[in-house]
């Protein structure tokens, strides 16, 4: 069976970023008009900053995931990444880096090592 998620798997990372993969989601599956603050270095602390400081004015800590909820992951140490959570066997998290090139859909239960998941979020309205 086709998940909305299907749709958003392997668009070049050069053309979404993780927060602008996220973004066109939220608009398109969602209907929610979200605008994250845009990045102005490609710095691993500078993204980190943005999250961390911003993740409150759009979501807040759910304590289950749930379909298309928001997830934080920690990359390279650092709460830098955000993908979609997907819910779809033993749940699956969409999200866009440039060490895969593309946007990609990985199972939760092994998202370890440099992807570790921080929370899901629930998004404001």
């Amino acid at each position: 069976m086709a998940h909305w998620s299907d749709r958003y798997l392997d668009i070049p990372h050069a053309e979404l970023d993780c927060a602008e993969l996220v973004e066109k989601v939220l608009r398109e599956v969602q209907e929610r008009n979200v605008r994250f603050p845009r990045k102005q270095s490609g710095n691993i602390d500078h993204r980190s900053g943005l999250i961390l400081q911003h993740r409150e004015d759009f979501a807040f800590r759910i304590p289950a995931p749930v379909d298309g909820c928001g997830v934080l992951m920690i990359a390279r140490g650092r709460r830098a990444h955000m993908g979609l959570y997907c819910a779809i066997e033993q749940g699956y998290v969409l999200h866009s880096d440039p060490l895969f090139g593309a946007s990609v859909r990985q199972p939760v239960n092994r998202m370890h090592g440099l992807f570790k998941i921080e929370g899901f979020y629930g998004w404001l309205d």
